[in-house]
């Protein structure tokens, strides 16, 4: 079973992301072949839009600075109502990023939808 392209691409945003904030040369390689599994289902013949790449790097980045900001938090005074409210950004963030792949499963025709509990539109 191949990886369907929701996932690749969502791979790819997080990746792209740990090479900006981490910078470890083998995420290069990481990255590249999952640029190559792509390249694989445009050449089939699936329409890849690039805006969805930015999309869900623009959500992970968001996840990501909120996840730190909670470890922050969780490091220092322990301010459990701000630790709460972050965890509640990054559910409404995490729920984001599973619409936008349910659109490329959508669009591609290709990989199951995510379905949140709580969330009907997700």
């Amino acid at each position: 079973m191949e990886v369907p392209p929701a996932e690749i691409i969502d791979r790819i945003s997080i990746v792209k992301l740990k090479i900006e904030r981490i910078g470890k040369p083998e995420l290069h390689d990481e990255f590249s072949a999952l640029k190559k599994a792509l390249s694989e289902f445009e050449n089939k013949g699936v329409k890849i839009e690039d805006s969805w790449i930015e999309e869900l790097y623009e959500i992970n980045k968001k996840e990501w600075d909120l996840l730190e900001a909670m470890n922050k938090e969780r490091e220092g005074e322990k301010n459990y109502a701000k630790i709460g409210e972050l965890y509640l950004e990054t559910e409404l963030v995490n729920k984001q990023r599973s619409q936008a792949k349910n659109i490329i499963v959508e669009s591609t025709g290709i990989g199951f939808k995510e379905i949140k509990k709580n969330h009907p539109s997700a």
